[in-house]
């Protein structure tokens, strides 16, 4: 909502006050604090936290022409580079491949407005049709028809008259945002593997949600609002929202902080081989968390008969949270790598090494990024404000209101759908050949090839954070030592 008069009038007093003082003020937190004093309720906003560090600047890539274990062969060509990226087989018989190590992360229909979630289907059919297969995820909200049913198999077992009501909605969405014009038949085309979202709130009613999907992610909680569970604000949920999720029209839809039938790991294994059942083992399934106790997290996954585990930094994007559980609960993406990785690499201590997938989110948008995210441990990333960002998202972070600049998570008018599809393609398409390059450049045959070896950091916090030397090639943890040795034989001499 806009800002009242009362509002402004008293953050202008307050900013000449901090000014005059010369004081340090968060303009952010002011603004917070402000409407809180003003009407007593807890401000929402979207996308991700401001964090004062989060170690991605701090870590450098490496590479070396002349001290290298290396093949001769030339990997510096982009097109020797394999990037590909797969998921499943561990426990489903169903395997997924990508060609990049990223993938859209869930943003879901009501969330973001149906013209954004468009030119997304679009963008990626015309990146798989030009040999680039991107994985997107649905997000909680359910799927939209034309990704449900997107191939001639989807249809094999659907009644007529469930056909003509799937059609029909269908006709209605696009009515609402005048998009009539749009052909159906490359509209009920999905040509990119799907992921659907089995969140706490359940919003979906359609069994071909998960029958039709090419694995299920079960949320059970994400980095910007970690024990929160889902909300979308009631302007939001207009009636084709609504009916797409199952509940009533202009009522905030509130997840529930967690699954009401997953209450422990016992619950969490009987939830997955659930639906191992009803899916016949076939989709690869994924559990997702928001970074916090990661080690425990991870364990109690590796044992759950998931196919992988999704962690997401406390600075990871969404539509709408709390701004005191967005800014302070949670870790950060990079500091959440190492226990990950320590949890798994002592599992398969003692267990023969299988397909587990550790997929990271959080922070992460550009190919730098995602290139340290692997190096450290990461199978693969999951982007969402970088997707949003390629369609022109401006990062106001008013993503919980119907008020959008760019026409994604409101004022959907002003969103072109060809713009957007061409800025995804060329994000997508830009973002793969720096991977190559990189990777490239550090000699390795693959993008999963980096290694923590490849990186160093540049300051003593992330050295100790993520174990990693820094540039002299010593470690921070190498040069306490030292101190206390260099102060213990001092404390002797005397």
């Amino acid at each position: 909502m806009p800002y009242s008069k009362d509002i402004l009038e008293l953050k202008r007093h307050l900013l000449r006050a901090a000014e005059s003082s010369n004081s340090y003020f968060d303009l952010t937190k002011l603004i917070v604090d402000v409407r809180k004093i003003n009407d007593s309720e807890i401000p929402y906003s979207g996308l991700g936290a401001r964090s004062p560090n989060d170690y991605f600047p701090s870590i450098k890539i490496i590479g070396s022409k002349l001290k290298t274990k290396e093949n001769d062969d030339d990997y510096t060509i982009s097109n020797n580079i394999d990037t590909r990226f797969t998921l499943g087989g561990r426990y489903s018989t169903n395997i997924i491949t990508s060609d990049v190590p990223f993938f859209v992360s869930g943003m879901s229909y009501g969330s973001l407005k149906l013209p954004a979630k468009i030119a997304l289907h679009l963008a990626l059919n015309r990146l798989a049709k030009e040999g680039i297969k991107v994985i997107m995820n649905t997000g909680e909200g359910g799927a939209l028809p034309w990704e449900l049913y997107g191939s001639e198999e989807s249809w094999s077992d659907v009644s007529k008259k469930r056909h003509e009501n799937i059609l029909s909605y269908a006709d209605r969405l696009l009515k609402e945002h005048n998009l009539e014009s749009i052909d159906r038949d490359s509209l009920f085309c999905r040509l990119y593997p799907l992921i659907t979202q089995y969140a706490s709130g359940r919003f979906w009613k359609d069994p071909s949600y998960l029958l039709n999907a090419d694995g299920i992610e079960i949320k059970i909680g994400q980095g910007a609002k970690i024990g929160h569970g889902g909300l979308l604000p009631g302007p939001k949920v207009t009636d084709l929202v609504a009916e797409n999720r199952g509940i009533p029209s202009y009522k905030a839809a509130h997840s529930p902080s967690r699954h009401l039938d997953i209450l422990g790991p016992e619950d969490l294994v009987a939830k997955i081989l659930e639906l191992r059942e009803i899916t016949d083992w076939r989709i690869p399934i994924i559990v997702k968390v928001g970074c916090s106790r990661v080690y425990d997290d991870i364990e109690i996954i590796l044992k759950s008969y998931a196919d992988a585990a999704s962690i997401d930094g406390f600075v990871g994007g969404t539509g709408a949270a709390p701004w005191e559980l967005r800014d302070i609960i949670g870790i950060n993406t990079i500091p959440s790598l190492k226990p990950a990785r320590e949890a798994i690499a002592n599992y398969y201590s003692t267990d023969k090494a299988d397909e587990f997938r550790l997929i990271v989110h959080g922070s992460v948008w550009d190919s730098d990024r995602i290139a340290k995210c692997i190096a450290l441990g990461a199978n693969g990333v999951g982007i969402g404000t970088g997707f949003l960002l390629s369609m022109g998202c401006t990062l106001v972070q008013d993503c919980y209101t119907n008020v959008c600049p760019a026409g994604l998570t409101g004022s959907y008018e002003k969103l072109d759908i060809q713009t957007s599809v061409n800025g995804i393609v060329n994000y997508v398409k830009g973002t793969l050949l720096e991977l190559k390059n990189i990777a490239g450049s550090v000699g390795r045959k693959s993008i999963h090839d980096l290694r923590r070896k490849d990186l160093v950091s540049t300051d003593e916090l992330t050295s100790l954070i993520c174990g990693l030397p820094l540039v002299n090639g010593s470690t921070f943890t190498d040069q306490l030592k030292e101190m206390v040795n260099t102060v213990i034989d001092k404390r002797e001499e005397v």
